[in-house]
């Protein structure tokens, strides 16, 4: 009887480390976006206004993330003296390509890498016990990320016609 024991524990305590690791998965990013301005030819200037649930996960380079999501899938409103900008990528490019904006967006991903921001724009509040909202603004260098995801293979070339 008690190998049957033993046999059972291992593979519950199995099971249960395997649901576990599995489990882990990145915490989509919870943000807003819109315009703060007019940048120079080939950037945007953005205010992000993200919600996090550590404060430890408060960082410059969790706004440059969401910046550069909000550019490629959400784009923007009118305000700040600026036009209304479209996503970059349709809707089913994400989807589509799932394990390489997965990695893209990581922290410490490439995504950083075309977003600079903004000293001293940071601000954060504390929104009920555990969440906190961060707001920052940041520079996207979206002429290069075009041209480097299209590079890719995953946007169309613009002049790749209709």
């Amino acid at each position: 009887m008690k190998p049957l024991y033993y046999l059972l524990f291992v593979l519950g305590m199995t099971f249960l480390s395997t649901n576990t690791l599995c489990a882990k998965k990145d915490v989509p990013l919870k943000y807003e976006i819109s315009c703060a301005g007019s940048g120079t030819q080939g950037y945007y200037i953005v205010k992000v206004k993200a919600t996090v649930e550590k404060k430890g996960d408060i960082s410059e380079a969790l706004l440059k993330r969401c910046a550069v999501h909000g550019v490629l899938f959400r784009g923007y409103g009118p305000g700040q003296g600026c036009t209304s900008q479209r996503p970059m990528a349709d809707s089913q490019t994400e989807s589509k390509n799932k394990k390489y904006f997965a990695s893209f967006f990581a922290p410490d991903g490439m995504s950083e890498n075309y977003a600079t921001f903004v000293e001293g724009s940071m601000q954060t509040a504390r929104q009920g016990k555990k969440t906190y909202i961060v707001t920052g603004i940041v520079s996207v260098a979206k002429d290069l990320l075009r041209k480097d995801l299209e590079a890719a293979g995953k946007l169309k070339s613009l002049s790749s016609g209709f």
